[in-house]
């Protein structure tokens, strides 16, 4: 057995899954859990990593020090459920099938679970296992009475250990708190979130992108980084991070978040060594996708700026796209745009040499072990294999 790691335990776990196999056609059945378990694989990322499909969930985990933020956390557990209820509600409105499977499909949904504490991994018949009484202690909370005591269905429930982690607990203040009581392992304190409104604002939130097409207010700037995308995410939108690889940043506060969760609204106020103070807005952010701001400008003017965030075999790719300014009045739009031509210039070569300066800082971190690991995502006949280990039990 390896020495034990500190670190995040995830599981996602099916509700109503052995209703719905008793209940549904075995044929229609293994597709649904196909497609609903490849959704939940394709939105488990780094820093998260797979450990194993277990029956109806997976469990996955996270080293302590590869997590930079403790948002970083909820980002990843909201993107599962959002995946999972994205391919649930494609595959209601495109079937018209009237099988007993395909009617069930509504009645499946995603309960989470998260902890943090010490864990081990260790190889058995080739596979990597986690092991250790925090590993116990979170899959016997798969065994609940949260449904009955919150009404909440579709949840992610933090142990008081991961909430304290995350350092998010004026986040958690108003979080519905329940405790979990075992005979063996005693009360277990939780905090639970409801993963419908957050699927419900998912759905709702226009993405917001600079495209191909837009007309630029300085050429895209692309770098790669030695780093997974979580940690260039890390890089790009952490304050306290702003002034060691932007040019000439003293300092960058930020205001207007959702008790220290930044969201669309979110104001940051960068502040050069020259006494400028550019205000950033977020209009859309996509966690280790991409953020789209509105730089305010003068005469009520705004530049679009999108920074995105793609993995790539050696790490991660950041592209930084800024269209021209904009005004609510076109005459005003064109002498903003005149006025700005030199900020344009200026923009693209604090770009330039800021991104340089974020590739050191890559460097120095890939150094320290935080460097992409390459494993194998599951295949399509991975899923299929633990799907058919599942329907054997009926």
């Amino acid at each position: 057995m390896d020495p034990s790691d500190s670190g995040y335990l995830l599981i996602a776990d099916i509700t109503g899954y052995t209703r719905f196999l008793k209940d549904s056609e075995l044929k229609h059945a293994r597709g649904i859990l196909e497609q609903l378990f490849a959704a939940l694989l394709d939105r488990l990322r780094s820093p998260f990593v797979l450990s194993n499909i277990q029956g109806d969930a997976i469990l996955a985990h996270a080293r302590a020090e590869a997590i930079a933020d403790g948002q970083q956390v909820l980002d990843a557990v909201e993107a599962l459920y959002c995946g999972f209820a994205d391919a649930r509600e494609l595959m209601l409105h495109n079937t018209s099938c009237t099988c007993s499977a395909c009617r069930n499909i509504a009645n499946l949904d995603l309960k989470l679970f998260v902890h943090h504490g010490s864990y081990a991994e260790q190889s058995i018949a080739g596979r990597r296992e986690l092991a250790g009484p925090e590993v116990i202690l979170i899959h016997r909370l798969l065994k609940n009475s949260i449904t009955a005591t919150t009404g909440i269905r579709a949840y992610a429930a933090f142990t008081q250990a991961a909430v304290w982690a995350t350092a998010l607990v004026d986040y958690f203040d108003n979080v519905a708190h329940h405790v979990e009581r075992d005979e063996q392992l005693g009360d277990t304190s939780l905090r639970v979130l409801d993963m419908r409104p957050a699927w419900q604002a998912h759905t709702a939130q226009n993405v917001v992108l600079v495209d191909d097409h837009a007309p630029r207010w300085f050429p895209d700037v692309t770098v790669d980084l030695p780093v997974p995308p979580d940690r260039s995410w890390h890089y790009l939108t952490d304050p306290d991070l702003r002034a060691a690889w932007g040019v000439g940043v003293v300092r960058l506060t930020r205001t207007g978040t959702d008790r220290g969760r930044v969201t669309a609204g979110t104001v940051d106020h960068c502040a050069h060594g020259d006494g400028q103070v550019m205000q950033f807005t977020v209009v859309d952010w996509r966690p280790c996708e991409h953020v789209t701001y509105h730089l305010s400008l003068p005469m009520g003017g705004i530049a679009p700026i999108m920074i995105r965030v793609s993995p790539i075999p050696s790490g991660s790719r950041v592209l930084v796209r800024a269209a021209k300014p904009l005004t609510p009045r076109i005459l005003q739009q064109a002498v903003l745009r005149f006025m700005m031509r030199n900020v344009g210039k200026w923009a693209h070569n604090f770009w330039v040499q800021s991104l340089a300066n974020m590739i050191e800082i890559a460097k120095r971190d890939a150094a320290k072990g935080l460097v992409v690991t390459m494993v194998s995502p599951p295949t399509q006949q991975d899923i299929r294999s633990a799907v058919d280990s599942c329907l054997a039990e009926f």
